[in-house]
């Protein structure tokens, strides 16, 4: 178990942290969850997007790291997959912010739209952080919102 205590201590995480060798079968058994395979593409880039939005010191561990705009992680999505309509863009996203916070990768406020990294993202194995510090760096930023109020 990884146990993991939010910035600010409101909150506390038991984290389970299974062996990096770990098959499907035992995942279910433990009752954890991968990322969500429905529309893994699409899934797998808003994680992206929000671990380069959140994880703002690439040298300090990607958790708990910064609270952003689910705005500003849609930006980045957007970026990725140009051509797509907004309409098209919002479905996809605000879908696999779903999926990604009902299985603790992100952790999202509604109300005031903010996204932070989850509990899970502590669990990555140290041998992985730096493929996953590249892929930050090639990541784009957020653009400036022109409409602040939006």
């Amino acid at each position: 178990m990884l146990r993991l205590v939010e910035r600010g201590g409101e909150r506390c995480w038991l984290l389970p942290r299974p062996p990096d060798d770990v098959t499907p079968a035992v995942l279910r058994e433990l009752r954890l969850q991968a990322i969500p395979v429905e529309h893994p593409n699409e899934t797998n880039r808003v994680l992206a997007a929000a671990l380069r939005c959140c994880w703002t010191d690439l040298q300090a561990s990607p958790w708990p790291g910064q609270s952003t705009t689910v705005r500003e992680v849609l930006d980045v999505v957007a970026q990725l997959i140009p051509g797509r309509g907004e309409e098209a863009l919002h479905r996809l996203g605000t879908g696999a912010l779903r999926r990604l916070h009902a299985s603790r990768w992100l952790d999202i406020d509604n109300e005031v739209q903010q996204v932070c990294l989850g509990p899970r993202v502590a669990a990555w194995p140290d041998q992985d952080l730096p493929a996953l510090q590249e892929l930050c760096r090639e990541l784009p930023f957020p653009r400036p919102d022109p409409e602040p109020n939006r």
